[in-house]
């Protein structure tokens, strides 16, 4: 029953995590709408203003959750996509000019999200994660999977190379176990830009530590 329950809650992960690289770009042009369009999100052109000055004097600061701190890389803006604890992205990433990445607005952005263990070994949970992305995203292709620490703890550092929408994306992923919850960080770029955020996301990485 347990085996079960934790492979429903990854599958759920997963699939975050593939909706999130499919409809990234959706998201953050949403959260701009003019406020006429979303009776959800019901907010003035300088409450918006507001909002991302606040953002934005935040970004050097550590950010604090209920489990862990980590400092996002400096000059991106928190965001809140589903299913995630925390999220950021780059605002200011330009793209080429008629690109598929320009076209949907895409911005390479990071998140961490948690689930309980439910008594499995990190082992486990790397297995099934495997499999549930090769059932999701076909698509995928693992190209690197290390291990390594976060914080001390026992981590697992993947690395995916994912075509969609046309546009080439390299996804890593970080699972760490602490006690009995594990965590995700997940990073999202293009290929091409992966050169130029891989040192950023192994520095975030660094900066997590556990509360508990």
């Amino acid at each position: 029953m347990k085996h079960k329950k934790i492979k429903k809650r990854l599958w759920l992960v997963v699939a975050i995590i593939v909706i999130i690289i499919l409809g990234v770009g959706f998201y953050f042009v949403q959260q701009n709408k003019s406020p006429k369009t979303d009776k959800l999100n019901i907010q003035t052109e300088q409450s918006l203003a507001n909002q991302e000055n606040k953002q934005l004097a935040e970004q050097n600061h550590l950010y604090s959750g209920d489990d862990f701190t980590m400092l996002p890389p400096s000059g991106w803006l928190r965001s809140q996509l589903p299913g995630t604890l925390v999220s950021y992205q780059n605002p200011v990433e330009k793209h080429p000019t008629g690109s598929a990445a320009e076209k949907i607005n895409f911005r390479t952005y990071l998140a961490v999200s948690f689930d309980n263990s439910n008594g499995q070994t990190l082992a486990e949970i790397i297995e099934l994660v495997k499999r549930q992305i090769q059932s999701i995203a076909p698509a995928a292709v693992l190209q690197s999977t290390t291990p390594g620490t976060i914080d001390n703890e026992p981590a697992t550092f993947m690395e995916f190379n994912l075509t969609m929408q046309n546009i080439d994306f390299k996804v890593m992923m970080i699972i760490v176990l602490k006690g009995d919850k594990y965590f995700t960080i997940s990073n999202n770029t293009t290929i091409e830009k992966w050169p130029e955020y891989q040192e950023t996301f192994y520095n975030t990485a660094s900066s997590f530590q556990f509360k508990y």
